[in-house]
C-alpha cells in the first residue's frame, strides 16, 4: 500500500507508526497542496527571453474591433433599408397604387391646368368682385317662384292638351 501512495517528504517517512499517531494528522488538501506546490497550471516554465504582452493602442484597437463593427453595422442597415424599400416598391405596383411622387406631380399639373382655365375665363369676362351672394332662403324663394310660374293653370292646360308632360 506504501508504493501506490504519494512520495511522502523524508522527514515523515523517516518516522516511526507510533510517532505519526502522535503528531497531528494532515489532512488530504493540506496533502495534496503540498505535493502540487511547485507544479505551474499549463505545465510549462516561464521564459526569461520571453516578455510581456504590450497592451495595444486605441487606434489599433479601433481597426482591430470597432471599424469591422461600424462597417457591418451600416451595411446591415443600407442592406435592410433597400430590401424593405424594394419589397414596398413591389406591393404597391402589385395593388396599383403609385408613389407619392408620382402623385404629386400628377397633382401639381391638374392645378396648373386648372389655373390656366381660370385665368382664361377671368381675362375674356369681367369679374365684378362686388356680386352679392345668394342666401340658401332665397334660392328656396326663387325656386318656388319658378315652380309657380310653371305650374300656372294655362300653361298646365296647354301641355295637357298637347300632351307634353
Amino acid at each position: 500500500m506504501a508504493d501506490n501512495a504519494s512520495p511522502q517528504p523524508p522527514s515523515a517517512a523517516a518516522t516511526s507508526p507510533n510517532m505519526a499517531s502522535s503528531a497531528p494528522k494532515q489532512s488530504a488538501l493540506e496533502q495534496f497542496r503540498k505535493q502540487y506546490k511547485y507544479v505551474q497550471p499549463n505545465g510549462k516554465k516561464p521564459s526569461p527571453l520571453r516578455t510581456p504582452m504590450q497592451q495595444p493602442s486605441n487606434f489599433h484597437l479601433f481597426v482591430k474591433a470597432g471599424l469591422p463593427f461600424l462597417l457591418f453595422s451600416v451595411g446591415a442597415s443600407y442592406v435592410l433599408k433597400s430590401a424593405v424599400e424594394g419589397k414596398n416598391l413591389e406591393r404597391d405596383k402589385s395593388k396599383g397604387l403609385i408613389s407619392k411622387s408620382e402623385r404629386q406631380a400628377r397633382l401639381d399639373a391638374e392645378k396648373d391646368n386648372m389655373m390656366e382655365k381660370l385665368n382664361k375665363k377671368l381675362k375674356t369676362e369681367q369679374f365684378d368682385n362686388t356680386k352679392r351672394i345668394e342666401r340658401p332662403e332665397e334660392i328656396l324663394e326663387r325656386r318656388k317662384k319658378e315652380r309657380e310660374d310653371r305650374n300656372k293653370w294655362y300653361k298646365r292646360t296647354w301641355r295637357w292638351i298637347t300632351w307634353q308632360q
